[in-house]
């Protein structure tokens, strides 16, 4: 019996939501922020290929060994220094007739992110690591250290631009807006993911002193949908 109580309260109270949702005025809300990105993340490769698997093996880490000493001197902390992978294996090469092994060579594949706070440290960091010995920087993040305040910025900033909306249709009906009933937040992934405009530019030249990095800005973004009651 409570069951049957339980499942007749839900019933009517969906049809009473879906009954006002019916009878209100729903919008989309866009808010945006721009942001100038404080902190810049690196993903570094070091590779190594040869006959011996022991020596391409100790061969990266004698590399990543000198990086961390680098780093280190550098005053990056160890927490903003993570190993993204380690690959380690063989690639067999066979004759023209594919069944008869021609020659064997092992390979060792590191890659790391280094979160770097200080954006202006970009170039000097960089060209310590070349100077090092890594393969190459597979990828450069920009990110804010106060991205969670942007976010309600721009969250802000859609409730206004969805309640502009609202009222903008109202006055067209000659009715007025009343208390929202229901309100959501569309997200891809992560809420409000930064979307970087301008990304780097690397020159070829090492002697150069320019900066080589160009930050641009990030767009901090927000959706929302809110369904307001009409007052008639």
């Amino acid at each position: 019996m409570k069951k049957l109580f339980l499942a007749v309260a839900i019933l009517c109270t969906t049809l009473v939501l879906a009954q006002e949702q019916a009878s209100g005025i729903f919008v989309n809300g866009e808010g945006s922020v721009k942001v100038v990105p404080d902190e810049v993340i690196l993903q570094v490769n070091i590779q190594e290929e040869g006959k011996s698997a022991q020596a391409v093996k100790q061969s990266t880490d004698k590399v990543m060994n000198e990086v961390l000493k680098y780093l280190k001197s550098e005053k990056i902390p160890q927490k903003n220094i993570q190993t993204e992978y380690v690959r380690l294996g063989k690639n067999v090469q066979t004759s023209k007739y594919g069944n008869v092994p021609n020659a064997v060579n092992f390979y060792a594949n590191q890659s790391i992110s280094i979160l770097l706070t200080d954006v202006s440290k970009y170039d000097e960091i960089t060209q310590g690591l070349l100077e090092l010995g890594i393969n190459g920087i597979n990828s450069v993040q920009f990110r804010s250290s106060e991205i969670e305040m942007y976010e309600a910025d721009a969250r802000l900033k859609a409730i206004k631009n969805a309640k502009e909306k609202a009222e903008a249709y109202a006055k067209a009906l000659e009715v007025k807006v009343g208390a929202p009933i229901l309100i959501s937040e569309s997200s891809s992934n992560n809420f409000a993911q930064p979307q970087v405009y301008r990304m780097m530019e690397m020159k070829q030249s090492s002697a150069s002193n320019n900066q080589t990095l160009a930050v641009g800005e990030m767009e901090v973004t927000a959706q929302i949908q809110i369904n307001f009651s009409i007052l008639n």
